[in-house]
């Protein structure tokens, strides 16, 4: 044999060898339990990432923070207000939800073993990977605004993939998760208590970025571990985002600016908003009040968890427990002991199988009043494209259903108007109530049976 024909036999041979070693190591994943099929790199866990940025003039008359992150286009006004402590449920009202003010409030979880036990994906994986949990897939086609892609999978299957792919989790809590997780104080007792909307897990690694958004509902938002950086924006300025609401007046809603590379040709005004700041490490909880727009940041392995509650026009407090501090001031306001963990109370909106659904007590006739009721929040009528977003989220399940204007025009048909007023509501009858009911329980009208007539 030639110097030539061993050389290339050489070549061939350590072709042949890294692409067994590469095949071996393939099957070798793909047989051991929990692990990878990646081969790529895990995200980057680094946490010491400078917020709020310093900015840089960009120069040459290209506007500042062109093509760069939401934040860099403009100094924040500073932080929002601060709380070394969990509020009770009067003070959270009085001096945040009262007057729309957002808090950051540090070390408000407190004793929480879930916050021991959830530390490794092994524990979370042997305890809950069997439960279909929400999870978002984010897309980025070249030049083109990011697409967020919703897919329902076994939590196992998120753990094992999440620190490499482009996903992160936000799903209705199942029940068993619930157990683990604490009921934080201030929403143990008073209104806030029955006008919970619904509870979320959020998960992911490495930095990841949410959409700027709002919600119509009080966002109670705590973190477990990693570190969140939320910029939050007055939603008087929402005009500057093209904020696109889910249905008219909402209060709720998202832009569909792209936050990771924001074109200043387009949006213009965002050089001329002001923006409030927070970081939440392991433990803090964040109050974000109904309406206000925020954008979140995550990094490292981040989980956290939140509540939204409702609005209401009133709000009281009788009901909570009040401890008295050595100089007879309310130092803590409590609700029952029984009520400790997110499994302990009730929400509109619940995990069903991985997907979000209405809770099948809120479809009760008895409870189908107050639940319209809460939907209105401290709004005076309630309007056909509000009931037209409930029903279609509440009747996602069903592949035909009668259509929502029909619906609610047998609400309606009494009253003469293309609206309902609280008393309206109130005074529904109750053959329209237990005719909704039918609906959002089986997703069809009952049926009228004619009497006979004899001749």
């Amino acid at each position: 044999m030639n110097r030539v024909n061993i050389r290339v036999f050489s070549k061939l041979s350590k072709e042949m060898a890294l692409h067994v070693g590469a095949v071996t190591l393939a099957i070798v994943v793909a047989l051991v339990p929990g692990c990878s099929s990646k081969v790529g790199f895990p995200k980057d866990q680094k946490m010491d990432v400078l917020f709020p940025p310093y900015i840089v003039p960009a120069g040459h008359g290209i506007p500042d923070g062109h093509l760069r992150p939401l934040g860099w286009q403009k100094r924040s006004s500073g932080r929002i207000r601060e709380t070394p402590e969990m509020p009770s449920a009067h003070a959270l009202y009085v001096k945040y939800i009262k007057n729309s003010k957002p808090v950051l409030i540090h070390a408000a979880l407190q004793d929480v073993q879930a916050m021991t036990d959830w530390e490794s994906d092994v524990y979370l994986k042997q305890q809950f990977g069997s439960l279909n949990v929400t999870v978002t897939i984010k897309r980025q086609a070249l030049m083109q605004e990011p697409l967020h892609e919703s897919h329902v999978m076994k939590f196992k299957k998120f753990l094992i993939d999440y620190r490499f792919e482009e996903w992160y989790l936000v799903t209705p809590i199942p029940k068993k998760m619930m157990t683990e997780l604490p009921l934080p104080s201030c929403l143990r007792c008073g209104t806030f208590y029955d006008r919970l909307y619904e509870a979320r897990l959020w998960m992911s690694s490495g930095g990841t970025a949410s959409r700027l958004h709002s919600h119509e509902d009080h966002d109670l938002h705590c973190v477990l571990f990693g570190r969140k950086d939320f910029i939050i924006i007055d939603e008087k300025y929402r005009n500057n985002f093209n904020f696109v609401e889910n249905y008219k007046n909402s209060g709720s809603g998202h832009s569909t600016m792209d936050v990771e590379r924001v074109n200043m040709y387009k949006f213009a005004e965002v050089a001329n908003t002001p923006w409030h700041h927070a970081t939440l490490s392991s433990g803090d909880c964040i109050l974000i009040p109904a309406g206000y727009i925020h954008q979140v940041r995550s990094y490292g392995r981040s989980l956290s968890f939140s509540i939204l509650f409702s609005p209401s026009l009133e709000f009281d407090s009788s009901d909570c427990k009040k401890i008295l501090s050595s100089n007879n001031e309310v130092k803590e306001e409590e609700g029952l002991t029984e009520r400790t963990t997110l499994a302990d109370a009730q929400y509109m909106w619940i995990d069903g199988d991985g997907h979000r659904v209405l809770s099948f007590d809120r479809m009760e006739p008895v409870l189908l009043r107050s639940t319209l009721l809460h939907l209105m929040r401290t709004k005076e009528n309630f309007y056909l494209e509000q009931f037209e977003h409930f029903y279609n989220d509440a009747m996602k399940r069903f592949t035909t259903k009668p259509a929502a204007a029909d619906v609610f025009q047998m609400l309606t048909s009494d009253v003469g108007r293309d609206y309902l007023t609280r008393d309206d509501i109130t005074n529904l009858s109750d053959e329209a109530i237990m005719s909704l009911s039918r609906v959002l329980k089986y997703g069809q009208f009952p049926v009228k049976i004619k009497k006979r007539v004899e001749l």
